[in-house]
């Protein structure tokens, strides 16, 4: 609520807008060939509330949401559409989180694995997600978070 609305608006403009418009331009193309599987991705902030963070969590929730739609309307044309969600992956996005090391033992609890996912965990649920091992998923979130979204804080009775 103390978000400045023009700030709000870009992101939701890009993440969910953006996300859309290049939705739309590839169901245009696989519906004309009957086949193709769009793959957009959210992020475990499509489940998980952030403080500070509502115009993200709210245009990756809706990135879910139209994506479950837009595979509904698809799917009869033969081409599917589903989302991936990341949870902590080491990119450059978020180094600062893990090069504290106050804050990676903060991270490392939110996670039952127990350790911060690599580019690599999310490339291989992406590409099998586009292939026909997945061919019978579709309206879905796939999620890439080392249990991140299983909420551990509650393991222990919260």
């Amino acid at each position: 609520w103390e978000a400045d609305p023009d700030a709000w608006g870009r992101v939701v403009d890009i993440n969910l807008k953006g996300t859309y418009l290049c939705a739309r331009e590839a169901l245009k193309r696989m519906v004309a060939q009957r086949s193709g599987v769009v793959l957009n991705t959210t992020s475990v902030h499509e489940v998980i509330a952030w403080t500070g963070y509502s115009a993200y969590t709210s245009s990756k929730a809706g990135v879910s949401m139209m994506s479950k739609s837009l595979a509904q309307e698809a799917a009869p044309h033969g081409v599917r559409v589903l989302c991936i969600a990341p949870g902590a992956i080491r990119t450059p996005i978020n180094q600062a989180v893990w090069r504290d090391a106050e804050g990676y033992r903060d991270l490392l609890t939110k996670i039952p694995l127990g350790r911060i996912g690599e580019p690599e965990d999310v490339a291989n649920v992406a590409v099998m997600l586009a292939s026909d091992a997945a061919s019978y998923i579709t309206a879905t979130t796939v999620f890439v978070d080392g249990g991140m979204t299983d909420y551990p804080s509650f393991a222990h009775g919260g």
